[in-house]
């Protein structure tokens, strides 16, 4: 894929991130608008991975990474909005860069989890995890650049 417009489609990702991110911080949703925007950017993506004839099923294959939060908010345990997000950022980066951002996403977790637990008193209360996605998500694609700048 080109460079140029490798930069434009992971700039416009991490904007809908931020946006998913403000807006659950602030209203406690993720808007279907943004997921749906994610999903088709990362169905283009896909597209043009495989039109330049690079190996394209780990973009989908990323999907497969949501189930198990599919699982948890079929029990109550976090909202659709997150799980929806999850799928876009799932098929935008793709099994590898999905599981990365996993990776990158633990420390903020942990982070909300100590500040709830000592400004609550408890990790009963709600915990916006869109945020936590986002950062997982924008800083696997800045890793991304990291690493090919350093192998050039």
């Amino acid at each position: 894929m080109d460079i140029a417009l490798r930069i434009l489609t992971d700039a416009f990702f991490i904007a809908l991130l931020i946006w998913c991110a403000y807006t659950d911080i602030h209203t406690h949703t993720v808007p279907n608008t943004a997921v749906v925007l994610l999903m088709s950017l990362g169905l283009v993506h896909t597209v043009l991975v495989g039109l330049s004839g690079s190996v394209w099923w780990p973009y989908p294959a990323g999907l497969a990474l949501a189930i198990p939060f599919f699982i948890v908010w079929l029990k109550g345990g976090i909202g659709a909005g997150d799980v929806k997000l999850l799928m876009g950022i799932g098929l935008y980066l793709g099994l590898a860069g999905t599981l990365i951002s996993f990776a990158l996403m633990l420390p903020m977790l942990i982070v909300c989890m100590i500040h709830s637990l000592r400004k609550n008193g408890t990790l009963r209360h709600a915990i916006p995890f869109a945020p936590v996605l986002a950062f997982g998500a924008g800083t696997a694609v800045i890793v991304g650049y990291l690493y090919a700048f350093i192998l050039l």
